[in-house]
C-alpha cells in the first residue's frame, strides 16, 4: 500500500475526528493552476494530490489551508494564497515560510528553502522550527494521530 492509499484508508476510518469533502470531490485542477501563478513558486505535489481529491478541512477541529477557489483578492480565511500574501505583506513571517495551519499553539509551515526532487517540502514546526513531517502525508497522518492518542488518553 503506498502512502496515498495509507492516508485514504486512515482518513474513511476517522469518522468525525476529519471533516474533509468526499475523497474525489476536491479542489479543480485550474484554481491549483491559479493559486500556484499567483504565489510564484509549485505547491508540493502531496499537498495537491490531497486538494485534488479532499479539497480542504479540518482535523479535529484544526483548519488545514486550502485554496478556496475564489478571487484571491477579496477571500479570506483559510485560502493558502490569501494567508502566504497576508504574512508576507505584514512581514509575520520570511517567505520561505508558507503556512498551512494555525492552531491554538501552533503554526506550521511548509519550508521553501527545502523542496526535494520528488517536489515535495518538508512541514515545520514555528514554535521550535524544527521539522514536523517529511511531506504533506506524513503531517496528516501526525495530525490525526495526535488527536487519536489524545482522545485514548481520555477516554
Amino acid at each position: 500500500m503506498d502512502k496515498f492509499d495509507e492516508i485514504q484508508k486512515l482518513i474513511s476510518e476517522a469518522g468525525d475526528a476529519v471533516n474533509f469533502a468526499d475523497y474525489g470531490d476536491g479542489i479543480s485542477k485550474e484554481w491549483i493552476i491559479k493559486a500556484e501563478e499567483r504565489l510564484g513558486f509549485r505547491l508540493p505535489n502531496s499537498y495537491k494530490w490531497w486538494l485534488k481529491n479532499y479539497g480542504g478541512g479540518e482535523i479535529y477541529g484544526e483548519e488545514i489551508f486550502s485554496i478556496y477557489e475564489g478571487d484571491f483578492d477579496t477571500v479570506g480565511g483559510g485560502d493558502i494564497v490569501y494567508n502566504y500574501e497576508l504574512n508576507t505583506k505584514n512581514n509575520y513571517y520570511n517567505k520561505e515560510k508558507v503556512v498551512i495551519c494555525e492552531v491554538s499553539d501552533y503554526v506550521f509551515y511548509f519550508d521553501l528553502s527545502k523542496r526535494n526532487d520528488e517536489n515535495e517540502l518538508p512541514i515545520y514546526s514555528l514554535n521550535d522550527n524544527k521539522k514536523y513531517a517529511d511531506d504533506f502525508i506524513e503531517f496528516l497522518k501526525k495530525r490525526m494521530n495526535h488527536y487519536l492518542i489524545i482522545n485514548k488518553n481520555y477516554n
